[in-house]
């Protein structure tokens, strides 16, 4: 049997920019759609002498020291509507609120001392990121392991969160849980990935952890390794109280 191959090709709209402004913005403005955006923050220290030699730590050099600059880096590539033309970059980048991007989170990065920066030339990572192209009504931020307390500077403008903590962490269940409430105030969404036991660990965990956007629009999230099944957080609890209901009536059988 003879085996057919087929290949598909974009097609070019070439009177595209023809058409008339108005137009061509709104189809600028249709194309943008929600991302995960992986956001970090990380730390240098300026001085010249390493922390981690022992000989190091004298009082002299403690005093002179100073302090771990913040340097904020996203992997995620800029949106690909900013790299379109330079109409559509200048159009979305000047109406962010109607549904096009802004530059976020410059106030994370801490300004390097005297002119020093303190993320070397051939650092792996190689973006040296002072802000985040987010469209902050549609994005959800991506934080991973990152301490909640590194965005309290913007922490207010954050609408849809994404994290990764182990629900049995005590410093995450009696500490830095209380940072949600208090600092991201203006949630819609948050996705809680539950490191270690996955999201089965997360049972009843919104009503001991205040979040701003309500427990119906709180999603538990499996790591990967175990499949990256995501459930909303009155689901889980309906699951979960279900099961723990039919084990008690099997032991009563029993």
């Amino acid at each position: 049997m003879a085996m057919t191959t087929t290949s598909a090709t974009t097609a070019t709209f070439h009177p595209f920019p023809r058409l008339p402004v108005e137009l061509r913005a709104r189809i600028w403005e249709l194309t943008v759609e929600p991302r995960i955006v992986e956001v970090r923050v990380v730390y240098h220290d300026p001085s010249p002498v390493k922390v981690t030699d022992p000989d190091s730590w004298t009082p002299e050099w403690m005093k002179k020291r100073l302090p771990p600059v913040r340097h904020l880096r996203s992997p995620t590539p800029v949106p690909a509507q900013l790299q379109t033309c330079r109409a559509a970059r200048e159009h979305l980048s000047r109406h962010p609120h109607d549904g096009g991007y802004q530059k976020a989170f410059s106030d994370i990065a801490t300004t390097p001392y005297d002119g020093f920066d303190p993320v070397p030339e051939d650092d792996p990572q190689g973006e040296r990121d002072r802000y985040v192209w987010l469209n902050l009504d549609i994005d959800m931020v991506s934080v991973g392991q990152t301490e909640l307390r590194d965005f309290r500077a913007v922490a207010r403008q954050v609408r849809r969160l994404r994290l990764e903590r182990s629900m049995g962490c005590e410093v995450f269940s009696h500490t830095e849980s209380k940072l949600i409430g208090r600092l991201f105030a203006n949630l819609t969404e948050v996705h809680l990935i539950c490191r270690g036991w996955g999201m089965r660990s997360a049972y009843r965990v919104t009503d001991d952890i205040d979040f701003p956007c309500g427990p119906e629009n709180v999603y538990f999230v499996d790591p990967e390794a175990m499949g990256g099944k995501m459930m909303n957080s009155v689901d889980l609890d309906a699951m979960m109280d279900m099961e723990c209901k039919e084990f008690d009536e099997l032991e009563e059988e029993g």
